[in-house]
């Protein structure tokens, strides 16, 4: 399959760019590079050489979505200082009082000295299917022509030389740097980065020329602003996109053993399913696998619900009780299963075997609840486990057979295991509150199946919830960033 890959290879190690937060962006937008590809080919002379056909390549690039990104590994700086002339610096003749100094914190890159191979390069590509590659091609081609005429990524002292290719699927692996996926879901607090759309061409142009006739003899227009774009959140390609969650907690008095975790699960998956009979709701493979988890003889798990009991942790003296749930859709789910369960469960009873009221799931209320969920859904590269971990087989008492295992479950909970960097299991809780795997009750058809707490350093930061083992969608193998 073919791709439209637009490189750009900056003169200077440092990138000063900040995204829509006034926050230093990397990598950088791929409407970053739209604009830049807009400026170069019409910067000075080339003015002259606008052509409608350019605007067709370019009003096509604006429907391509969202490319993907490889870009080197960069790290961000201390910062520092430098002085620019200053606005009225016509209305005073000393220099030292004509300047004003400006902060910058750039990200520099990591990445080796010799940049023979491309290593210091950023790549854009844009997917274009083999059946639309007939019409295609010249927008293509004449944007890889463009691409030629880029002067600078990020601020004007970014200078950058750009150029075009398209590329294979083979050709794709060759490509030095660290890969960034677009994923289109959004969660709160995921970094998001611009992506040009439909009317994005246009609208530059409006800007541009509100920006040249700002002044009229007396007059002053304010100058437009370009508010004609996407916003998708980039993720490393390994990475896992962000699980969806409802979550819920308990009335004030209410708190369950953390050893009963799996029977919270079981009451809040009953609650659901009972929800989910009376609803129009429409689930993936249906309420009876997504809601229930009923697979019968599936080779491979279904996408479901995973529902997450939640023992409170966070410091010293933590009493490690169960007093909020999450329900958690499977990574990268659009939300939309996660609204329907916190819409339809709040203020819903949960109830034991025998129909007696346990508790009543309410929306979140404690000032301390947000600090607890907190450390069950943020982002970080160190895990371990609160609940302890039932492995998918046998490990005859045997530590390396029981890492093997470990590595099995991650993959079954659809976790890389190449993303691993170190690996941790002792029957001994790291956290304060967590209790011994022989005290966790679990259903009958996990009892014969060797427990283990887990600790993982993941080379890249991990999204949570996160949940591995033969128990992970009810309350076992529950995972907490320890940093």
């Amino acid at each position: 399959m073919p791709h439209l890959c637009v490189s750009i290879a900056p003169l200077d190690p440092l990138f000063h760019g900040k995204g829509d937060d006034d926050e230093p962006e990397w990598p950088p937008s791929p409407m970053r590079v739209f604009q830049s590809l807009l400026a170069g080919c019409r910067a000075g002379c080339r003015q002259r050489t606008w052509s409608e056909q350019k605007a067709d390549a370019f009003r096509w690039l604006e429907e391509r979505g969202a490319p993907c990104i490889v870009a080197p590994e960069a790290c961000l700086t201390n910062g520092y200082t430098f002085f620019v002339p200053n606005n009225d610096s016509d209305k005073v003749s000393d220099r030292q009082e004509r300047l004003t100094s400006k902060q910058a914190h750039p990200y520099m890159f990591i990445s080796p000295d010799d940049d023979s191979d491309g290593a210091n390069r950023i790549h854009y590509l844009w997917r274009i299917g083999e059946d639309e590659w007939s019409t295609a091609r010249i927008h293509a081609e004449t944007l890889c022509n463009e691409a030629r005429q880029i002067l600078a990524l990020g601020w004007g002292i970014d200078q950058a030389i750009g150029f075009g290719r398209i590329l294979n699927d083979g050709e794709l692996a060759s490509l030095k740097g660290k890969a960034w996926q677009p994923w289109q879901g959004l969660r709160q607090g995921q970094r998001t980065l611009r992506v040009p759309t439909r009317g994005s061409l246009n609208q530059l142009e409006q800007v541009h020329q509100s920006f040249l006739n700002r002044v009229s003899e007396t007059e002053f227009r304010p100058v437009l602003r370009l508010n004609l774009f996407d916003t998708v959140t980039y993720l490393s390609a390994k990475s896992l996109p962000p699980r969806a969650y409802a979550a819920f907690e308990f009335h004030d008095g209410i708190a369950f053993r953390q050893s009963a975790a799996n029977e919270v699960a079981a009451m809040v998956r009953s609650l659901a399913c009972e929800c989910a009979k009376k609803d129009t709701h429409v689930f993936p493979g249906g309420s009876e696998s997504f809601v229930a988890g009923h697979v019968k003889e599936a080779k491979t798990t279904p996408p479901r619900f995973s529902y997450l009991p939640l023992p409170t942790i966070g410091h010293r003296h933590v009493d490690g009780m169960i007093r909020r749930v999450l329900i958690t859709e499977p990574f990268g789910g659009d939300g939309s299963h996660a609204r329907w369960v916190q819409d339809r469960l709040r203020n819903a009873s949960l109830k034991d075997n025998e129909g007696k009221e346990r508790a009543v799931l309410v929306g979140v209320w404690r000032a301390s609840s947000r600090g607890v969920i907190d450390r069950y859904v943020s982002e970080s590269t160190e895990w371990a486990s609160v609940t302890p971990v039932v492995l998918p087989g046998f490990d005859d008492r045997d530590y390396d057979k029981a890492v093997k295992l470990c590595l099995q479950s991650l993959h079954q909970a659809e976790i890389p295991v190449e993303s691993v960097k170190a690996l941790l299991l002792r029957k001994a809780p790291f956290w304060p509150g967590a209790l011994h795997p022989s005290q966790y009750r679990r259903p009958h058809y996990l009892k014969h199946l060797p427990a283990w707490h887990v600790r993982l350093v993941f080379r890249e930061t991990m999204s949570g919830p996160l949940a591995i083992g033969a128990g992970r969608h009810c309350g076992l193998g529950i995972m907490a960033a320890t940093i």
